[in-house]
């Protein structure tokens, strides 16, 4: 038996899941509402949820048939009447729920490839609906057309406005229905690339292609604030995703009201607080730690650390993710960066959030600690700031500055 199957067997009629990876398959058979909480439910095949009674309802959740070529491709499978579904996300088919259709070839994948920077380019995406359904992207900076449309064959226009040379696009498409379904979207703003006026972004054939690897550098898209949990300042916790795969520190902000440039500043720490050297201080001039465990992302225009945990060297305790302003004029200081707000995750998996709305005359902030702890990596919500600037956080780290 499964973890998740012994936790609905087990619950009281109301489960609520951490954020995460469950394997299944799951078979339901007692009236039950399940809020997955943004958890993902898998398995190799399906069918890999059954609600075998009535009275079930599912929430906030992912349900997802990993193997695409697979002779069973059913998500979900209602065996009974009444099942309700809210904020539920699908990769495969759903049999017996009224008003969906069971299957939907829609394509996994829009690549748009590389178009012009700096000017609007727009894109035609085919997508053939089983059934009617509200169409939404997730990309800042790019809009959809139009946005409800019944079953049938239609072509979607995506217009994505002028954006920054090596600029990286990656975001989903949803299409609703009563569950949501997701089309993975790629591209690239580059320098003189052409100006795209209209052009069928390019889908793989058929529905055997493997899911999409996301690159490092990219991060998922944005889900519903409900979905991921918030941390406070000064809160320590641990995730067991820590363990495996590549963490990545984001800030994101809205925009900044006067203009200014804002960096990732990272520090390998020993024991004593401090770094061994220069090369444990990793920055926009050094941007990556000799053993290649730390370093800045490259893809975006705003800040991204990512760390191998498990490739660190063992005499490193911590590694501060810091930021700080750029240069020294009056008046450029955290009070002008709009709705900043820190996110956390494991590969894909975003593990959690911190708003930073406290911020205001600081210019330079350490946002996190990524500490060793009983020889488990866990994680020190900082968030605080300094009104000095970037020289006086270097030397407090044991980094001499010119």
């Amino acid at each position: 038996m499964n973890a998740l199957q012994r936790q609905l067997e087990e619950c009281g009629g109301r489960l609520r899941l951490m954020p995460g990876e469950y394997e299944g398959p799951v078979r339901i058979t007692r009236p039950c509402e399940i809020d997955g909480n943004g958890a993902t439910l898998w398995a190799a095949s399906g069918p890999v949820l059954t609600a075998a009674s009535p009275g079930v309802t599912l929430k906030n959740l992912r349900v997802e048939v990993t193997e695409p070529a697979a002779a069973n491709r059913t998500a979900i499978r209602a065996e009974a009447r009444g099942m309700a579904l809210e904020g539920v996300t699908v990769n495969g088919d759903v049999e017996n729920i009224p008003g969906e259709p069971p299957r939907w070839d829609l394509p996994p994948l829009a690549a748009l490839g590389e178009f012009a920077a700096g000017v609007e380019n727009l894109f035609s995406v085919a997508l053939p609906l089983a059934g009617p359904a509200e169409l939404e992207c997730t990309i800042h900076g790019v809009s959809l057309s139009p946005a409800r449309l019944p079953a049938g064959r239609h072509t979607v226009s995506l217009k994505v406005e002028a954006l920054r040379d090596h600029t990286v696009l990656y975001g989903e498409i949803l299409v609703k229905s009563r569950v949501i379904r997701r089309i993975c979207v790629t591209g690239q703003a580059r320098k003189g690339a052409p100006v795209r006026r209209g052009d069928l972004a390019a889908v793989p054939g058929g529905q055997a292609m493997e899911r999409p690897v996301v690159p490092a550098e990219l991060l998922p898209p944005a889900v519903p604030d409900a979905s991921i949990p918030y941390m406070a300042r000064g809160q320590r916790t641990g995730f067991p995703e820590l363990e495996q795969g590549v963490l990545k520190v984001a800030l994101e902000y809205q925009g900044t009201r006067v203009p200014m440039e804002l960096d990732s500043y990272l520090f390998l720490l020993q024991k004593n607080g401090k770094v061994r050297g220069d090369a444990d201080f990793v920055f926009f001039g050094n941007p990556e730690s000799r053993d290649h465990a730390v370093r800045l992302g490259t893809g975006g225009v705003q800040p991204l650390a990512l760390m191998a945990l498990e490739k660190i060297e063992a005499s490193v305790e911590r590694v501060a993710v810091c930021y700080s302003i750029y240069g020294e004029e009056p008046g450029k200081n955290f009070s002008q960066v709009q709705e900043p707000l820190l996110r956390l995750f494991a590969g894909e998996q975003e593990l959690c959030r911190m708003k930073l709305e406290h911020l205001s005359i600081e210019r330079t902030l350490v946002a996190v600690e990524i500490y060793r702890h009983k020889g488990q990596w866990k994680v020190n919500f900082v968030a605080s700031g300094y009104r000095d600037g970037l020289r006086r956080l270097c030397e407090s780290y044991g980094v001499e500055v010119e």
